[in-house]
């Protein structure tokens, strides 16, 4: 994923002062979600899912830099796909058939229909049962790739469509509002849910197209915006996986609050900037997705490993996965392709 900003013949209501540029505090904003995902995997804070807000923070960077490549700068959907595979693909490829194939040679095979689920995206709704949860392989997590996928897909379909082209905000506003009202039915209904909606795409996709609908317009709201604004919709999002405030606080507050601060975060103080442009951050960032992929079964299995083991091989193993195979994979079908 690259974090560039419109460039080229772009309408000034969408364009803004990051056009033409590399966004170091973009590249610290993943890796700040990073480090929220490890923390609550290995230092984890009871009753406050610090997880599930990293995710939700790479959604939101997600949905801004995918409405500005299919919205704004318009690029072929060919080379927005071939850029998703190479960066995507090799490394998820790789870890999927490590995590199945270890579990085929303990003798815990799998059937070949959760495979190919889980190899296309899909195992968050293929087989329901068991759900991706309950497989007992450390494949939990990748419930949060499904949705981008699934996501860019529907965005890619938009950009597709003369009848949305500038109307997207408000295809995605209306979208995002349905998801929200889909979440409510779901709580009041529980024979209408699975045990894990939140993580369905129906649901958790909200974050995503939420930020990529405002990213288009927020150029038009930045004069009313103060500087304390991005950096304390941070903590106001984080209410939401309190286990303390009732559910509809993350179902409506923290998406909006999320889309909100990563669209306005060159507005923020200047000393949160240069944190999140830091080296070292930045670099978390880099790495973000080989560690998101290769740090669950040492999450899974930190307990049958001596003190401090599983997050150093968290680091190691998504450092490995880095440089080994995504960082020159990504090259190669780049170069090629």
């Amino acid at each position: 994923m690259i974090t560039t900003l419109p460039t080229g013949n772009v309408p000034a209501e969408r364009s803004g002062p990051l056009a033409h540029a590399h966004v170091d505090y973009l590249d610290g904003w993943r890796g700040l979600a990073i480090l929220l995902v490890l923390q609550n995997h290995f230092l984890p804070i009871q009753g406050f899912d610090t997880g599930e807000l990293g995710v939700d923070i790479f959604f939101g960077l997600s949905g801004l830099l995918m409405s500005n490549l299919l919205f704004v700068k318009r690029i072929p959907l060919l080379t927005f796909y071939k850029r998703r595979v190479s960066r995507i693909v090799p490394a998820f490829v790789l870890f999927v058939l490590v995590a199945y194939g270890t579990a085929a040679w303990l003798g815990n095979a799998r059937s070949g229909l959760e495979i190919i689920s889980t190899l296309t995206f899909l195992r968050t709704y293929i087989p329901a049962v068991p759900n991706i949860w309950s497989t007992g392989l450390p494949i939990g997590h990748l419930w949060s790739l499904n949705v981008e996928e699934h996501s860019y897909v529907f965005l890619s379909l938009i950009a597709l469509s003369a009848a949305a082209r500038g109307r997207e905000t408000w295809i995605l506003a209306i979208v995002s509002a349905l998801m929200m009202g889909l979440y409510h039915i779901y709580q009041m209904s529980p024979s209408m849910a699975t045990t894990s909606f939140e993580i369905r795409t129906e649901i958790a996709a909200t974050f995503l197209l939420l930020s990529a609908g405002y990213f288009l317009v927020r150029n038009h709201f930045a004069h009313l915006v103060q500087w304390w604004m991005p950096l304390a919709a941070i903590p106001i999002a984080a209410l939401g996986y309190s286990d303390r405030f009732h559910w509809w606080v993350g179902a409506i507050v923290s998406p909006i609050a999320l889309a909100f601060s990563v669209n306005h975060l060159q507005q923020a103080p200047k000393l949160f900037l240069e944190f999140l442009s830091s080296t070292g951050m930045r670099y978390m960032g880099l790495w973000s997705f080989s560690i998101y992929l290769w740090q669950q079964p040492f999450a899974t299995y930190k307990t049958a490993l001596p003190p401090g083991v599983a997050p150093a091989g968290a680091l190691l193993a998504g450092l490995i996965s880095y440089y080994i195979v995504e960082k020159p994979s990504r090259a190669w079908i780049n170069a090629h392709w």
